[in-house]
């Protein structure tokens, strides 16, 4: 599982002095972490980082072999449906529910040679191959806190606290 955390003790004094004026820990917790999970879905919809950098493209032998013409990292949705948020009176985390080395792999990127054999079998279409000494995933991570991130959370908790 991957997963990071909007601690209030690492945030700017504005939102901590926002948090405060809820008088609702547990509430204001539950708006960070809702837009959190709004800024990190939206930022995989974009198909960017946290930083805002887009992702690697995809190589032609994975769009050769995709089953669906959704998106990067979208072709079963398993990894985009397990993005979920939680809450409690000291914080709030965004991550995923999947446990599971792809989750790494997505997040971080991998290199990935062969253990047993000489060469990796990589299925290309519907009936070929393709034999390669070493694959190279690049990363693209979609979990963590986002350059835009501190000033969505500003502007709902002042919403909040208007509304």
């Amino acid at each position: 599982m991957l997963t990071f955390r909007f601690d209030t003790t690492d945030l700017e004094p504005e939102i901590e002095e926002l948090i405060e004026k809820t008088g609702d820990e547990a509430m204001a917790h539950k708006i960070i972490g809702l837009t959190l999970y709004d800024q990190t879905v939206d930022r995989f919809m974009r198909e960017v980082g946290p930083g805002g950098e887009p992702w690697p493209g995809l190589s032609a032998l994975t769009l050769l072999n995709r089953r669906s013409k959704s998106g990067i990292l979208r072709d079963r949705g398993e990894l985009f449906g397990s993005i979920h948020h939680t809450h409690s009176a000291s914080k709030a985390e965004v991550g995923t529910k999947l446990n599971h080395p792809k989750v790494h792999v997505m997040q971080h990127g991998a290199l990935i040679r062969p253990r047993r054999a000489k060469a990796l079998r990589i299925p290309a279409g519907s009936n070929g191959a393709v034999y390669a000494k070493a694959a190279v995933i690049p990363p693209r991570p979609y979990i963590g806190i986002g350059r835009d991130d501190g000033a969505a959370v500003k502007e709902e908790l002042i919403a909040w606290l208007e509304g």
